[in-house]
């Protein structure tokens, strides 16, 4: 979520520019206006610290999926976009402030509009930031309500009671939005877990699985990029199903799910597939221990399981292993693979694995059953 909302504060270039249009705008008025060394160093800054924010929030774009990476290996682009975004308001404030004080006709009507579209602008186009937002605007409010007291106009101290109470009014709504925005990432999370999740077991569900396991078979042809693929079948579970009921049977889903989790380590991927049929994805170094984790799998799953008041059965699970030895990214081909093996698995007896592998021939992957099946504890 932090990502999304660091996303936020670049969604849009439509308001910047906008905003740094009006403001340039403003400090070149006031520059004829009044042309005073004063407002002359307010359009520099003006002009200076606009293309500055610019040219920051345009690379942080381009790199915002590896938010990460630094400008010149020492300043994060995030701060970079921030920093100028803050001098951006502070120069506009002080402007805004000169143009009050200098209590030109002209210069302090448009002052007064900028003033309170930048402050209403902020408070919109970020909701993502409030505080950082609410310093914004306090750095345009702050100068503008000190130029109004400056000027030496009865009328302007009217204006210095109703900013602050704008300000505040202002930051209430972006405070609201802030947690409509914060709920509804919340949410939109919350329906993305839902879609790539079991409901029952908490594990990541076929389509996960499916997208993990094409990631890493497109990585590069390398030690790293090794891949192997357990298919996992309870073995006995249907009469466990038959016998007790389907409340039983999702109880014990849920605690096979439990014992694979505590089987594999954090970089593994264990998801259910389907009705009782489970999948591990083991990638890089881990890939050379398909066999162990099959092993393992296999002793636990078939330890017994307290189902109901004391009540317990027994199951067993057979696995069908399928490795990636070459570059290849087809991982319907692995799956296939997997599935035979597991197939093999189970005619040979049940609670074993079975071993296969992905090979290349001649630009192209075939199946080869390996001799790798091993019976466990039986």
């Amino acid at each position: 979520m932090v990502n999304v909302l660091r996303g936020r504060l670049v969604v849009g270039t439509a308001p910047l520019i906008v905003a740094a249009v009006v403001g340039s705008a403003l400090a070149s008025l006031a520059v004829l206006r009044v042309p005073t060394p004063a407002m002359l160093a307010w359009f520099c800054a003006d002009l200076a610290l606009t293309l500055v924010r610019l040219a920051s929030m345009l690379v942080m774009r381009r790199s915002l999926r590896s938010p990460a990476e630094q400008l010149g290996g020492q300043i994060p682009l995030t701060d970079l976009y921030v920093l100028s975004s803050m001098l951006w308001c502070t120069q506009i404030g002080c402007g805004v402030g000169l143009c009050m004080a200098s209590a030109d006709a002209v210069l302090v009507p448009f002052a007064c509009l900028a003033t309170t579209g930048l402050v209403g602008g902020l408070a919109a186009r970020n909701p993502g930031a409030p505080r950082m937002t609410l310093v914004q605007m306090i750095s345009v409010v702050l100068p503008f309500t000190t130029g109004a007291i400056l000027s030496g106009q009865p009328w302007f101290l009217a204006l210095c009671v109703l900013a602050p109470l704008y300000l505040v009014a202002v930051a209430a709504v972006n405070l609201r939005l802030h947690s409509d925005y914060v709920a509804l990432l919340s949410a939109e999370r919350a329906l993305r877990h839902q879609a790539l999740h079991c409901g029952l077991t908490g594990l990541p569900n076929r389509t996960f699985f499916n997208q993990a396991l094409t990631a890493a078979l497109m990585r590069g042809e390398n030690e790293e990029s090794a891949v192997a693929l357990l298919y996992l079948d309870l073995d006995g579970f249907k009469t466990v199903n038959d016998t007790y009921g389907h409340a039983v049977g999702d109880v014990l889903l849920k605690q096979v799910a439990s014992r694979l989790r505590d089987v594999v380590m954090t970089t593994d991927v264990v998801a259910r597939l389907g009705g009782d049929e489970f999948a591990v994805l083991l990638t890089g170094q881990r890939a050379a221990s398909a066999e162990m984790m099959a092993a393992a799998i296999i002793s636990a799953v078939r330890l017994p399981y307290d189902v109901s008041q004391g009540t317990l059965v027994r199951i067993g699970v057979s696995v069908g292993i399928s490795e990636r030895r070459s570059h290849i990214s087809d991982s319907h081909a692995l799956l296939v693979n997997a599935d035979r093996a597991l197939y093999i698995a189970k005619k040979q007896g049940k609670g074993t694995f079975h071993r296969s592998s992905v090979v290349r021939d001649d630009g192209g992957s075939t199946t080869k059953a390996m001799a790798g099946q091993e019976a466990v504890g039986r």
